[in-house]
């Protein structure tokens, strides 16, 4: 008797093409579970996404916006750095340390936790919150904090006026700036807009 002829083969092949009929079949039940909207997960990233940026545009104050502020959250986006600019970058960073020891003047705190709101409350997102100084005198902005900071002049109302911004102040670093001139001088935190502090030059 040849292969061909054996029953035992016919029943092989029997059972496999009842399996090969069950998996179409389960196949095509997942389909008419999951309905037309098969790329649901990608639906709700892009959903997502696009409440991200406009919470982003709107500095996170908009309602439901709060979800994004935590503590250790970057709110912002950072440049990347290519290696064509990475020799550059490493110089300035370096005659910065060695200028810091010989800064003298007024020392205005960022302390930690101040990513979080609450600070507004008893005044203490910048410690101090109200400085009064002279003409002249440099003010340095120190973060204690681990989150980044900014400490940008202008008011969260009306946005930065550009008179001074600090840019992205990292957790122990410092910034700098001299009033020449008389004023007052409101500032605030562009990415935790509830910081705010004032500097008046006498």
């Amino acid at each position: 008797m040849s292969e061909m002829q054996n029953p035992h083969h016919y029943r092989k092949v029997g059972w496999s093409m009842v399996l090969v009929a069950a998996s179409l079949a389960a196949i095509g039940l997942v389909q008419l579970w999951i309905g037309p909207d098969v790329l649901y997960a990608d639906d709700m990233q892009r959903d997502k996404t696009a409440f991200f940026e406009m919470c982003k545009a709107g500095n996170f104050l908009g309602e439901g916006c709060d979800m994004f502020v935590k503590p250790g959250n970057t709110l912002y986006e950072i440049p990347r750095m290519t290696l064509d600019s990475t020799e550059e970058a490493t110089i300035p960073m370096e005659e910065q340390m060695a200028e810091e020891p010989t800064s003298t003047g007024e020392v205005v705190s960022i302390p930690d936790g101040v990513g979080v709101p609450g600070c507004e409350e008893t005044n203490e997102c910048y410690v101090p919150a109200d400085l009064v100084i002279s003409a002249g005198t440099t003010v340095i902005w120190e973060n204690v904090d681990t989150a980044a900071h900014l400490a940008t002049s202008g008011t969260p109302a009306d946005g930065p006026d550009g008179i001074f911004d600090s840019g992205m102040i990292m957790g122990g670093g410092t910034f700098e700036y001299e009033f020449s001139d008389k004023g007052v001088f409101p500032y605030y935190c562009v990415v935790h807009p509830w910081m705010v502090g004032t500097v008046t030059v006498e």
